[in-house]
């Protein structure tokens, strides 16, 4: 008897991996400072990470409210996004410590431990993402890990955009932070509204 072997798709990890080494390239071609250098490194990998981590937090929601060939793909596939959001955060972490270095700087204890509980969460999701710990953990508690993390993720990166957006000084254009918050806040719409579409068929179903 033939058995089918299922492809991963890889390319989500290669298109982390090209666009870090883009923004470093880029990075190193536009300053001369090294602090300078590493700082648009650590904000740039932090924006591959977000957009990452959107597709995937939104990728069931899309399926759900928006059946295609496209979102579908998203959804089955969405352990290997969450897998190369992991590598992009990863990344950022890096360039964060190395700038921190760099400048002889330490960051404040709430941004240690905020960020920190983040990474955490990222590192049990990204050791989780598999059948052998869906198996182990059994699918509701591996089903509450990963909720918790996702939402305690989508928090940190909302309370960073929203903070920026509220300063009086921020680094960047605000514009950029209104439009990385929206797409914070669309995601997390889009998830509420496939959960209100789930609890609605059951309900209909009993009618």
């Amino acid at each position: 008897m033939m058995t089918v072997t299922r492809t991963y798709p890889r390319w989500p990890f290669f298109g982390v991996l090209a666009m870090v080494a883009a923004i470093v390239a880029g990075s190193l071609a536009a300053f001369d400072e090294p602090h300078a250098v590493l700082q648009h490194i650590t904000r740039y990998t932090a924006r591959v990470a977000f957009l990452t981590f959107i597709i995937v937090f939104a990728s069931g929601a899309l399926a759900a409210l928006f059946p295609s060939p496209a979102t579908r793909w998203l959804r089955r596939n969405r352990r290997y996004t969450g897998l190369s959001f992991a590598l992009a955060h990863f990344l950022h972490l890096i360039a964060i410590i190395v700038l921190f270095a760099t400048i002889g700087e330490t960051p404040g204890l709430v941004t240690l431990l905020g960020g920190g509980l983040a990474y955490v969460f990222i590192a049990a999701m990204a050791a989780t993402s598999n059948d052998w710990s869906v198996r182990k953990l059994g699918p509701r508690n591996w089903r509450r890990l990963h909720l918790a993390g996702l939402y305690y993720v989508w928090a940190i990166f909302m309370n960073s955009y929203l903070g920026r957006l509220a300063s009086d000084a921020p680094p960047e254009p605000k514009w950029i932070f209104a439009l990385t918050a929206a797409l914070g806040f669309t995601s997390l719409a889009l998830r509420i509204a496939a959960w209100m579409k789930k609890r609605r068929k059951p309900a209909l179903s009993t009618a």
